[in-house]
């Protein structure tokens, strides 16, 4: 019966062309178990063709305690999609990485709770933006941060504890320390933000760029078989690395 459902809408979004339709009739026909027991296979065979494509998207890659959701200027879901990235880099370069940053408008779904799936990370992740490593000097991060605060739009960090009064930056930290103008810092992003997407401007200060040729999803998906493998689950929390007061906004 629901391949009789879902034939039914491909032959109707086939119908419609480019130019739309003049005139339309219609009918109810009541979907029922008269329909299971059909000859005709002609519907399940066309939607056999794909479950080559289908089933790796059905893998289990974690289990999660609750439904996460993104929320600025910090939440569960972007905590731990941000330090999966910086971890991640870590890993990959076998070096300290200062700070990871991902954009809040990239993360477009809940995470679910319980079995979570490879389709569920592509939903949340469904662009295909890739791993960067870059080199910044300390004064361009600090750039970074005080465009966040004027504009009242923080983007998810790792690394970073941050308190924004109003339009400015009351406190910033990476790593512990104050940012230091002169040092070189090493970020892992996305090349989606490296290029200036969601108005990330890095001026002049970008001094050296790694594109790793790495999905993100593919991060966040490697972080989560790890948990898994050593048999823990998701419990996401938030823990105050981003403070906004007196910003306006409700």
């Amino acid at each position: 019966m629901k391949n009789l459902v879902i034939a039914a809408l491909v032959c109707l979004l086939c119908a419609c062309g480019p130019k739309g339709y003049s005139s339309y009739t219609w009918e109810y026909h009541e979907l029922d178990s008269r329909y299971d027991g059909g000859t005709d296979t002609s519907v399940q065979e066309a939607i056999a063709a794909y479950d080559s494509l289908m089933a790796p998207l059905q893998e289990i890659v974690c289990y999660s305690n609750d439904v996460y959701s993104k929320q600025s200027p910090e939440s569960a879901l972007s905590n731990y999609s941000v330090d999966a990235v910086r971890n991640f880099a870590e890993n990959y370069t076998g070096g300290q990485i200062d700070v990871a940053l991902l954009n809040f408008g990239g993360m477009r779904t809940d995470l679910p709770k319980g079995a979570v799936r490879v389709y569920d990370i592509v939903s949340i992740f469904p662009f295909n933006n890739y791993l960067t490593i870059l080199e910044v000097n300390g004064s361009t991060l600090k750039s970074l941060f005080d465009s966040f605060a004027r504009r009242h739009k923080m983007e998810a960090l790792s690394g970073v504890r941050m308190k924004i009064d109003g339009n400015r930056v009351a406190e910033c930290t990476v790593a512990g320390r104050k940012i230091d103008l002169n040092r070189v810092y090493k970020v892992a992003t996305i090349d989606f933000l490296v290029t200036g997407g969601d108005g990330i401007d890095w001026g002049d200060g970008i001094i050296s760029r790694n594109d790793t040729g790495i999905l993100l999803r593919d991060v966040i998906i490697a972080e989560m078989k790890e948990a898994m493998a050593a048999g823990k689950t998701l419990d996401l929390a938030k823990d105050g690395r981003i403070v906004m007061t007196n910003t306006g906004r409700k």
